[in-house]
C-alpha cells in the first residue's frame, strides 16, 4: 500500500450540534477514518503509487498504517490496507487510476468512475505511475 494524503472537507456530528460554534469540525486534531455515530464526513484523498513507498521511512509507513490500526479496522495484517468501516461510502475518482481490492477480486477505477460500498472489506492500491485522487462521502450506518 502506498502512502496517502487526505483533506477533510466536513464532518457532521449529530451528537455535537451547536450552530453558534464557528470552528470547522474538519480541522480536528485527531483523524477518524469513520464519521461520528449517525454522522457523515466528506474528504478528498490522494493515493500515491505503491512503488513510491520506497521514498518513505519505516516510521512514515508505520504512521500511515497506524491510522487504520488505531481504529481496529484491519482484518488481516497479512493484507496491507484491508479494512471495513461501518459506513456507506460514495467515492468519485477525480484524477488518476487505482485498484479497489475486494474479497471477490479487483476493480480497476479511473477518472470519472463512481463507487458505492456498504460495509465492504476492501483496500486501495495504486499500481500506476501517478497519484490518484478520490472524493469520498462516508455515512455512518449501524446496518454494516
Amino acid at each position: 500500500m502506498g502512502t496517502s494524503i487526505d483533506n477533510e472537507i466536513w464532518i457532521d456530528d449529530p451528537s455535537n450540534r451547536n450552530t453558534t460554534v464557528l470552528k470547522d469540525p474538519a480541522t480536528q486534531e485527531v483523524f477518524n477514518l469513520e464519521p461520528p455515530k449517525n454522522g457523515s464526513c466528506m474528504r478528498v484523498w490522494t493515493f500515491y503509487p505503491d512503488n513510491w513507498k520506497h521514498n518513505l521511512s519505516k516510521e512514515q509507513l508505520d504512521k500511515n498504517l497506524s491510522r487504520f490500526n488505531a481504529h481496529g479496522l484491519i482484518e488481516d495484517k497479512s493484507k496491507p490496507g484491508v479494512h471495513i468501516t461501518k459506513t456507506i461510502d460514495y467515492g468519485i475518482v477525480l484524477e488518476g487510476e487505482i485498484d479497489l481490492i475486494l474479497d471477490e477480486g479487483t476493480v480497476h477505477l479511473k477518472k470519472g468512475d463512481v463507487i458505492v460500498q456498504r460495509g465492504t472489506s476492501h483496500a486501495w492500491h495504486n499500481i500506476g505511475a501517478k497519484p490518484c485522487t478520490i472524493a469520498f462521502i462516508l455515512i455512518n450506518s449501524p446496518n454494516y
